[in-house]
């Protein structure tokens, strides 16, 4: 930890001070729950730039409200979506806002680790699509999308608000050419805890974990927090496999994530906020029984807005209220408090990391969808769209 933030509990991992040193002296190591903290060298010259371009020390600009508009959003296009984690939307902005020469950043697989890479162009981002739900290393990738924005290149930035608001005070000025995408956030996991976790999948399913899939989708979408686990024989899915159920507990979580968490705010520091669109059948009635999953569209800035100006034609769009997101989705808006469980698990887990994911999950099961969704899915959408709207004609 650096001298000016030296409590883990305000420090994001954003990785700004790392890419700022002049000195190269700072680097990111992992503690003990597996979290990346800066940590100074004796090569370091006080010349005080991390603490200049640390956002949890300094007030980043964040979106004002005046600008935000909301939606439901479904890409067109059956493939987008289903390498999507809901409704394709951040492949859909980049589709639109991009040219073959912008440098697109967004979270991305290394083996079962995750990290920040870049690539180039809309048809390169897969890598970059679907949730992971684990705390990403930064690695160099503010300094490249740095260096592409002086030569005039476009860039397209994708993370947690933390890591937005890190990206925008490691740059310290706005640029045009910038469009900077955050995430509704539930909190990043611990890398060591999921590293842990797929061990005891391996022992589970009786062969070494070789890749792994959050919000895994089939043909259709069936339920959330369903995971795709293959290993060298098979590919299985299974629910409340041991890291979900302590990513979702909260027991797994940065310590930065709990009460600390200054971005579950309305204004938010991207020009766009993404996640999937949670009670979608509530607001939208008419969507009932609807086989896909949806995204959540949220445009914080003006740029945000020009940036997705035409998307309806690449998406199904529906405008909502911002308070529908607030009320489904509410760690858009709310800070969460960590029960004395978290630091209970992370005390057994350093002690003992596979005794303690025993000891604090139940034992996974393989998914079988439900005979409800099994008819749905057989059903045509039209059909099942329309039995939906003479029901609640009926009904009211």
């Amino acid at each position: 930890m650096l001298t000016f933030n030296p409590d883990k509990a305000h420090c994001t991992g954003c990785a700004a001070c790392y890419s700022a040193c002049p000195t190269h002296c700072i680097r990111m190591k992992a503690d003990e729950e597996g979290f990346l903290y800066p940590e100074a060298s004796e090569a370091c010259i006080e010349c005080g730039l991390c603490e200049k371009v640390c956002p949890a020390v300094t007030q980043e600009n964040a979106a004002t409200l005046e600008h935000q508009k909301a939606f439901a959003a479904l890409s067109r296009d059956a493939g987008i979506w289903r390498r999507s984690a809901s409704g394709g939307a951040f492949s859909e902005v980049c589709r639109l806002w991009a040219d073959r020469d912008t440098l697109i950043v967004g979270a991305a697989w290394d083996g079962l680790r995750v990290h920040h890479i870049g690539v180039t162009g809309f048809e390169n981002i897969a890598p970059l699509c679907k949730s992971k739900y684990i705390c990403s290393a930064i690695e160099d990738t503010f300094i490249e999308i740095h260096e592409a924005l002086k030569t005039g290149r476009k860039a397209i930035f994708c993370g947690c608000p933390c890591q937005v608001a890190g990206l925008k005070a490691f740059l310290r000025k706005d640029y045009e050419n910038l469009l900077t995408i955050d995430l509704i956030c539930h909190g990043a996991g611990s890398p060591s805890v999921f590293e842990t976790c797929m061990k005891s999948l391996s022992s589970f399913l009786g062969g070494t974990v070789t890749a792994y899939q959050f919000r895994a989708k089939r043909k259709h979408f069936e339920v959330d927090y369903l995971s795709r686990v293959t290993t060298q024989s098979r590919s299985r899915y299974i629910v409340q496999d041991p890291y979900q159920q302590l990513f979702l507990s909260q027991n797994a979580l940065r310590p930065s994530c709990g009460k600390n968490c200054k971005y579950r705010d309305p204004h938010r520091p991207g020009d766009i906020t993404l996640a999937d669109f949670k009670g979608l059948t509530t607001v939208f009635p008419d969507l009932t029984f609807q086989k896909r999953n949806w995204s959540t569209i949220v445009c914080n800035t003006q740029k945000g807005e020009q940036a997705i100006s035409g998307l309806e034609e690449r998406m199904e769009m529906r405008p909502c209220n911002l308070s529908d997101i607030v009320k489904h989705n509410p760690l858009f808006a709310r800070q969460t408090w960590f029960s004395q469980d978290r630091d209970a698990f992370f005390h057994d887990f350093i002690a003992a990391p596979e005794k303690a994911i025993g000891r604090w999950t139940v034992p996974p099961s393989t998914f079988k969808p439900s005979l409800k969704r099994r008819l749905i899915n057989l059903l045509p959408t039209s059909l099942l769209r329309f039995v939906s709207k003479m029901y609640h004609f009926v009904r009211h």
